[in-house]
């Protein structure tokens, strides 16, 4: 087996331990022997749990950047993209396992270790919603005084619903009421 298969095999179980037990209930053993190699070939492709870890969420995020981005490229007006931005954006990262991991860990313990990998996705979502906000102020839709301010209350606001949807599991419950949370920044930003 080549080395990226073997690679590839040992993130696929990482993936599936990590989002089924979490970071610290998983084990570096339980991963070895469910692809039933030895612990060392693990550590020859990662240096420890955390790099693992990180590999397995750099993967998870970039699955969730290549959906956002195809949402910007849709031929709509820029209050429709903006809301289906939040709504595509809110339904990704839900069903995200291994991003919610880093959530909790941002009550108890900081993973330092996901701090790259997590703000790589801030500055895409956040050029992303540039991007999208910016099309409707030439688009003369939207009339904003200070563009990048706006965009960081955007994903303030977007970012702080996150506890309650995800770790709380409130999802299901408040994802009808996400349309009308759309709708009001939408109103907010419009001319």
């Amino acid at each position: 087996m080549s080395k990226p298969e073997t690679k590839f095999i040992i993130v696929r179980a990482a993936t599936k331990y990590f989002s089924k037990y979490g970071f610290y209930k998983t084990t570096m053993d339980e991963i070895a022997k469910h692809i039933h190699k030895a612990k060392g070939v693990l550590y020859y492709h990662f240096n420890s749990k955390e790099e693992l870890f990180n590999e397995v969420l750099k993967q998870e995020l970039e699955k969730v950047k290549i959906e956002l981005s195809k949402v910007v490229i849709e031929p709509c007006d820029s209050l429709s993209m903006l809301k289906n931005y939040i709504f595509k954006r809110l339904d990704l990262l839900y069903k995200s396992v291994n991003y919610h991991e880093t959530l909790k860990a941002d009550f108890f313990e900081k993973y330092h270790f996901v701090e790259e990998v997590r703000e790589d996705f801030a500055k895409f979502d956040k050029e992303k919603v540039h991007f999208i906000i910016s099309r409707g102020q030439k688009e003369g839709t939207l009339n904003i005084s200070d563009i990048n301010s706006t965009v960081n209350i955007v994903l303030m606001v977007l970012n702080s619903i996150e506890i309650p949807l995800f770790l709380q599991d409130k999802y299901s419950e408040y994802i009808d009421a996400g349309e009308e949370l759309a709708d009001l920044i939408i109103k907010g930003l419009k001319s």
